[in-house]
Formats: C-alpha cells, sequence, structure tokens
C-alpha cells in the first residue's frame, strides 16, 4: 500500500524513497499542531480527515524532530532509516515546493540528505575503502552477511599505536541467514502500522509519561554510547576493507572498558588499528574515567554496580580503579563545584534586603551516641538552598554528642568571613545550641525561634504517655487536637509575640475542660465562635478530674512553656528534614565512609538539593494537581495526602561529568593536586595505636572454644 503526505501540494510517498510519518494520537496536543500544519495549505483538512494511513512526509521535519540516539544509530548502521523516531513533540513546520522536493528525490527531507548510501553486491567491485568520520563500522556490504549484524557505513580508520599484548581471537565469516519473521517486520516500513499496535514507531503523549524518555530537552548527558556484543563487532573485522577478501581481527589490548583491536588480511596484507574510544594525555581511556565519575556523582554504590555490571557481562574497571580515580579526580571536580554553587548562592543572598533566615540542624551517620560523623547544614528559608554544610568528626570533639554544636560554630564563622548578616536561626530545642545563640547571636540582633515539629512531636510522647495511666484515657482523644492547637499558637502569632503565644497555649487547658474565659490579657477568651449543634457534644474533661490535673501538668511545665515562648511563626525545618532524608540515598548509614569520602557525598546531596528543591506540584493531561494517598508508619494505620512533584533534574551531575573531562583533559596533575590538599585538611583517623595482624590472631581468643 502507498502513504501519500497530506500536506498541500506535496506528491512524495512512501514509494519515492522519503520517510512519511503517521500521525499521532488524537488524544495529544500534537496531534492538533499537526493539523494546524496541514491547515495552512489545506483549509478544508480537519481531524475527521485523519485516518489510520493518513501521514506526513519526512521532508516537513527539521533534524530536531528526530530522536538524537535514533538518529546516532542510523548513521551507525544499527538501525535503519526507516525506524528512527521522532520526538515526543515533534511537530512538523518546513513548507517545500515540488521544486525542492525533485532535487531531494531518494532522500527524507534535511535529516537523511546526506545519509549514508547503502551499495547492492554489484557494487562492490567498484568500491575504495575510505575514511570516514561518523563511526566505527563498516558501511560496506559483504557478500556474505549475517542478518544478526545489520551494518552501513564505511570502516573508521584510526591512527593508534599497536599494543602487541593480548590474547587472538578470530571470528567466523558470517554466514547468510534468512531474516525471521520479527527481523523482517522490524524492517518493514510505516505502512503496515496500524492504531491497535502496541509497540509503534510513533509512541503517544501517555505512553511518555508511563515510561520517560532517557533524554530530555533539558538534559545534557544525551546517550552516545551503546552496547554492543562481543561476537557481534568482531564480525565487523572479517572482511578487508582494501580487498574485500576474509581478514582476521584479534583483541591486543584491554583494559577497563578500552578495547583495542587490530585487523590483518590474510591477502593483501592490509593492517588497521581499531580502538573503542578515545585516550586522554596518553594513558586514561575516556570510558574508564567517565564511568567512575557517573557511579559517584550519582551516588551508587561502586560495589553494586561493579556486581550488576559483570552480572550483565559487561566488561568495566575495577573497584581499586574507581577509587583511585575518586581519591584523584572526581573528589577534587564535586569539591569545586560546590565551593562555585555556594559563592554563587551568597551573591545572590547579599543583593537581597534584610539579614539571612535560616534552619539548622545536625545529622549523625548513626544512632544513638556513638556516632562517628555529625553533619550540621544550614538552609537559607526565603530562597530554600543549602547555603552551608559542615562535617565534624567525632575525635575532633569530647564526644559525639559536641558535633551539632561545633558544626553550627563553624558555619556561622564562615558566614561572618562572608560579611552576611544573620536575622533569624531556626533550630530544634538542643541546649547546647539555645545557650550559644543566646549567648553569642542574640545580642548582635539575632532571633532565636524553635521549631514547632519538634515541640509537637514531644508534647505527643507526653500525652501518650499519660494517657496509659488509669482515669486518663480520655487525653488520647485529645491528643490531635492538642498538636493543631500548637501550630496554631505559631500560625496566628505571625509576630512572634512571646507573651501571646504562652497565653494561647495555656488556654487549650481551659478550653477542654469547657472553659473558654481565660482572664488573661494577652488573650481573654477563645478566638472560635460559641459552639452549639455537635461542636458542644464533645468529651470534655471535668474540672478537677485526674485527667484535667495530668493535662495542666504536662503542658503546663516550665522547660515546655519556655519553649514555646520561641515558636517559630513563620519558618521551620522541614526543608532540612527533607534534606537529611535526601542524604540517605547518596550516604546511606550501612555504610562506612572516610572523612573525604563522607563530605563529597553530603555536598553531593547539597547540589542535588538546590536543583531540585523549588520543584512544582505535577499536573495531569487535564491541568489538574497530582497527590497521593500514603499511609506511614507513624500515622499508625491512618493516611496522609502528599503531592507529586515534577521530576528531579540530574543537570548537576551531567554538569560534574563534563567538568571531570575537561579539568582532566586540561591538566591532571592540578586535580592530583587539589586531591592532595583535600586529603592533608582531614581529620586523622579514629584509631590512633594500630596492631598488627598476626599479633591480633596471636591474642584473639573465642568465647565457644579454645582454639
Amino acid at each position: 500500500m502507498v502513504n501519500y503526505c497530506v500536506c498541500g501540494g506535496c506528491t512524495n510517498t512512501s514509494q519515492s524513497g522519503h520517510r512519511v510519518h503517521l500521525f499521532p494520537s488524537r488524544k495529544t496536543k500534537r496531534f492538533r499542531a499537526w493539523i494546524r500544519f496541514v491547515q495552512v495549505k489545506r483549509a478544508d483538512f480537519t481531524a475527521s480527515s485523519v485516518t489510520a494511513n493518513s501521514v506526513i512526509c519526512g521532508a516537513h521535519f527539521t533534524t530536531e524532530c528526530y530522536e538524537s540516539g535514533d538518529l546516532m544509530e542510523f548513521n551507525m548502521g544499527f538501525r535503519c532509516k526507516d525506524r528512527v523516531r521522532l520526538t515526543k513533540d515533534a511537530v512538523p513546520t518546513v513548507y517545500t515546493d515540488s521544486t525542492q522536493r525533485e532535487q531531494k528525490a531518494g532522500a527524507s527531507g534535511q535529516v537523511f540528505a546526506e545519509s549514508a548510501v547503502e551499495f547492492g553486491d554489484s557494487d562492490l567491485a567498484s568500491l575504495d575503502a575510505r575514511l570516514v568520520d561518523n563511526g566505527s563500522q563498516c558501511n560496506i556490504r559483504c557478500l556474505q552477511r549475517s542478518a544478526a549484524v545489520q551494518v552501513g557505513l564505511k570502516p573508521l580508520m584510526v591512527n593508534a599505536e599497536t599494543q602487541t599484548e593480548g590474547t587472538e581471537q578470530r571470528a567466523s565469516t558470517p554466514q547468510s541467514t534468512v531474516p525471521s519473521e520479527d527481523e523482517a517486520d522490524y524492517m518493514d516500513h510505516d505502512e503496515s502500522w496500524n492504531s491497535d499496535e502496541e509497540m509503534s514507531s510513533e509512541s503517544s503523549e501517555d505512553d511518555y509519561e508511563d515510561e520517560p524518555s532517557l533524554e530530555s530537552p533539558s538534559d545534557q548527558n544525551v546517550p552516545d554510547k551503546v552496547i554492543v556484543g562481543l561476537t557481534q563487532l568482531m564480525a565487523l573485522f572479517t572482511i578487508c576493507c582494501s580487498c574485500y577478501g576474509e581478514s582476521k581481527g584479534h583483541i591486543v589490548y584491554q583494559k577497563g572498558t578500552y578495547l583495542k583491536i587490530k585487523q590483518v588480511c590474510t591477502q593483501c596484507d592490509y593492517q588497521r588499528v581499531w580502538q573503542n574510544q578515545d585516550i586522554l594525555h596518553r594513558n586514561m581511556p575516556v570510558f574508564n574515567l567517565l564511568l567512575s565519575g557517573a557511579i559517584h556523582f550519582s551516588g551508587c554504590m561502586i560495589s553494586q554496580t561493579i556486581r550488576m555490571l559483570k552480572l550483565f557481562g559487561i566488561q568495566c574497571i575495577g573497584i581499586n580503579t574507581y577509587f583511585r580515580h575518586q581519591r584523584l579526580y572526581t573528589i577534587p571536580t564535586i569539591i569545586k563545584a560546590w565551593q562555585n554553587q555556594q559563592m554563587e548562592i551568597i551573591t545572590e543572598l547579599k543583593t537581597m534586603d534584610g539579614g539571612l533566615i535560616l534552619s539548622g540542624d545536625c545529622r549523625s551517620d548513626s544512632p544513638g551516641h556513638c556516632a562517628k560523623y555529625g553533619s550540621y547544614t544550614l538552609i537559607e528559608d526565603r530562597i530554600n538552598k543549602v547555603l552551608d554544610l559542615q562535617l565534624v568528626q567525632s575525635s575532633e570533639v569530647p564526644s559525639s554528642n559536641w558535633c551539632e554544636i561545633e558544626g553550627l560554630k563553624r558555619s556561622i564563622h564562615f558566614l561572618k568571613s562572608q560579611d552576611l548578616q544573620l536575622s533569624a536561626i531556626i533550630t530544634d530545642r538542643n541546649r547546647q545550641v539555645a545557650k550559644w545563640v543566646r549567648q553569642e547571636l542574640c545580642p548582635e540582633g539575632t532571633s532565636h525561634f524553635f521549631d514547632i515539629w519538634h515541640i509537637g512531636k514531644s508534647v505527643q510522647k507526653a500525652l501518650d504517655t499519660v494517657s496509659k495511666e488509669k482515669g486518663c484515657e480520655d487525653l488520647k482523644l485529645w491528643r490531635p487536637a492538642i498538636v493543631n492547637h500548637l501550630y496554631w499558637t505559631a500560625a496566628s502569632t505571625p509576630n512572634g509575640d512571646p507573651n501571646i503565644m504562652e497565653a494561647k497555649w495555656r488556654s487549650m487547658v481551659n478550653h477542654i475542660q469547657d472553659i473558654h474565659e481565660h482572664g488573661n490579657p494577652a488573650f481573654s477568651h477563645c478566638a472560635h465562635p460559641p459552639l452549639e449543634g455537635e461542636a458542644r457534644e464533645k468529651e470534655w474533661l471535668e474540672p478537677g478530674s485526674t485527667a484535667a490535673i495530668k493535662l495542666e501538668a504536662v503542658t503546663t511545665r516550665g522547660a515546655l512553656v519556655k519553649d514555646i515562648r520561641q515558636l517559630s511563626p513563620q519558618h521551620q525545618t522541614y526543608s532540612l528534614e527533607a534534606f537529611h532524608s535526601l542524604i540517605l540515598r547518596f550516604a546511606p548509614k550501612h555504610t562506612s565512609y572516610s572523612y573525604v569520602g563522607m563530605y563529597c557525598r553530603l555536598l553531593l546531596a547539597a547540589l542535588h538539593y538546590n536543583a531540585n528543591g523549588k520543584r512544582q506540584i505535577a499536573e495531569t493531561s487535564r491541568g489538574e494537581a497530582r497527590y497521593s494517598v500514603r499511609y506511614p508508619r507513624f500515622r499508625r494505620g491512618g493516611w496522609v495526602v502528599r503531592p507529586i512533584k515534577e521530576k528531579p533534574s540530574y543537570e548537576y551531575a551531567a554538569a560534574l561529568v563534563t567538568s571531570l573531562k575537561e579539568r582532566y583533559a586540561t591538566s591532571p596533575r592540578a586535580l592530583q593536586e587539589e586531591s592532595a590538599t583535600v586529603s592533608a585538611a582531614a581529620p586523622g583517623p579514629l584509631t590512633q595505636h594500630t596492631i598488627s595482624k598476626e599479633e591480633a590472631i596471636r591474642l584473639h581468643l573465642s568465647r565457644f572454644n579454645s582454639q
């Protein structure tokens, strides 16, 4: 069946050598854009005119409309022209006249006009071997061609010195086989497509939403590498590029992902050397370096990643190579990227009015009081970005409990060195931090507030304990309302007046006893209207009852009331809690790290947070906000509604990979010097005295036997 282009004045068809594309799904916005394009020259063309065989030829699309990965595979000979797909948002924009189309006959628009030409068997005798730049595979056709190796490009002639060490492998000449039914379907034209087919060359918008593409318009790391089986690769070296006779190809050198193959013709003595990647500074395979960077920058665990690659059968670097690259090259790259971003944030804050409003908290690398590291983070709440991050090793302070105050001191010292003024700081109720801020920062005009969530968690635990006592069972019913009242106490006092917040909190005890007049000038009566109907039918506590006395004792104890006077009315530390959860993806607590290794993984988490901290709520195709219902453990069977955010961006990781390659290509020695400086500034290990392995084994005693 012949498919004709529906555009006005266009006579291209599927038989004239042009690529044709079926219309996208009617449910997508792209479908309406295609209709409007055709209507420019065919005013009578409407959506009802589109049938299952309506197509637009490739002459109306630009190069950017096609998947870059498919174009790369087409240029390498791994994909035929008919299987090069359009991007998910491709829209025709090119109008051509009949004269231009006649000049481009046999090509498919701008994309395939300069593509490689396929030759028949009769043309092989007149072909000369020539150099090409767009691939490493053959463009010539073998007299006997395997269906498993579809090749369409001329060989890449690489000038590289020959490595004599290695093993020799000889691949047999590919045998001609009849394509299977599946392969025949794969090579078919678009005219075999039908609307009910599950796998098609034109994916709908919904398909992309269910399984997102590997590349996006904002993705800097567009895929430019493919997986090729060793058997299929060696088969490409069985035909001589000069005389087209039988030749031998064997691996002469292999190092990590690097592969060098030497091809020798047995008839005309033609030789060439091929390598699968570039070499940086004479001895660094670029893919080896980039693989180490990709593993580190993505926060993956090296042992699991290498195990997965080896299980799949992919030749890759070893663990020792990764750690060497990490120590010398990737760690300096991460630290440099963080320093640059930190200076950009500081420059932005200096242009804003008012002082800094910071949220600060510490995270230990392990629970309990035996943590090795404590990381203190400051987030600027107005821009929701990590401003500073300090890592403290427990050997630098009297005990791990002192890591938090030491981290805060270092962060404040750094901010003062940058001439930044601190207006307010919101923390948890750590007594060491509260005392230091009161003595050092408050005299300078800094306001110190406590996060509501931390105080609310303490109130919940106290109420849970009291509600288990005899005669206090009703307190369990009032627990959610009491916690909500705590949040209302701060939210309804935007100026943060401590006297008003204290009066509002104390009024809760009277309210639960059905007493709504309090006699306090700061808050004389409840803010709610008179209670009627269902609002009055509550389980009020009897004044003077055991439950009422216990409630008053728990909620009005001196330390709690003092902290409530410092409740933060506007800014909280929930962004810090989210950041601490994010750190688990880059530095899980079940894995131990060196000081520099832990510090760099914290910086990676900070870079990720700063790049994605302002993501908006995702929307459906109808423009409605997306939410999910969750059943968290702390709700004890209850549910919560959480918004679904847009997909995170990993441009920062792609930028790190690019920076790693550029900086290494410029000067590996500079990276190594930076690495030595970072390592020298790190604190020493916790263990000051070591013992030999033999001595430890000799002194080892078992509790179960004498051996």
